[in-house]
């Protein structure tokens, strides 16, 4: 994807740890341009963890997240729902006989499973923070960024823009990535 969807649900199982990460990340990146919600299949409780590792990045506010349940949500016009977690794939599946929208199921680790001390414990929600984030820019880079290409170092993409801008040349965001073009290819043949 190129464009910001004008509104985001990011789905897990409790709605405690991935979803609200994904979330913050999203508003972190894109700020107010897409409305952006979070939920699970269950309400769990609220992970410090993930408030210490959002703060690590200069994020705040989860501290005041509630997690919630798919019937908790008072707004259901999502463009796209991006799925944490298997249960929660086949959850927004389920929604999708109702409302129009996308659903893409980026699978993703869940960090409270990991035992350990604090350090590696934080360790795998850092790289769970880190692997959504990349992901979610991925799928919608920011304004001024070209979309990572395959066999383009993000240094090399970076430059071209800086070099595009100074000679007064639009910046052209490249298309949907093969693997983009090939998930909806499929979703086309499910329906």
């Amino acid at each position: 994807m190129t464009r910001i969807p004008s509104a985001v649900l990011f789905a897990c199982t409790a709605n405690a740890v991935r979803s609200p990460l994904a979330a913050a990340l999203f508003r972190d990146a894109h700020g107010t341009r897409a409305y952006v919600e979070s939920v699970g299949l269950r309400a769990g409780e609220p992970d410090p963890f993930v408030g210490v590792v959002l703060g690590e990045c200069g994020i705040g506010g989860v501290d005041a997240h509630q997690p919630k349940t798919f019937d908790d949500l008072q707004d259901d016009n999502f463009e796209v729902i991006v799925a944490l977690s298997r249960e929660a794939f086949e959850r927004a599946q389920e929604i999708t006989r109702t409302m129009h929208c996308e659903v893409v199921f980026w699978p993703t680790d869940d960090p409270a499973e990991v035992e350990g001390n604090r350090e590696t414990r934080l360790d795998a929600y850092r790289r769970v923070r880190d692997d959504l984030r990349a992901r979610i820019l991925r799928e919608w880079p920011l304004a001024d960024t070209v979309a990572a290409e395959p066999g383009i170092p993000a240094e090399v993409g970076d430059a071209l823009v800086a070099d595009r801008k100074t000679r007064g040349v639009k910046v052209r965001r490249r298309g949907r990535d093969m693997w983009s073009r090939m998930r909806i290819g499929l979703r086309k043949m499910r329906r």
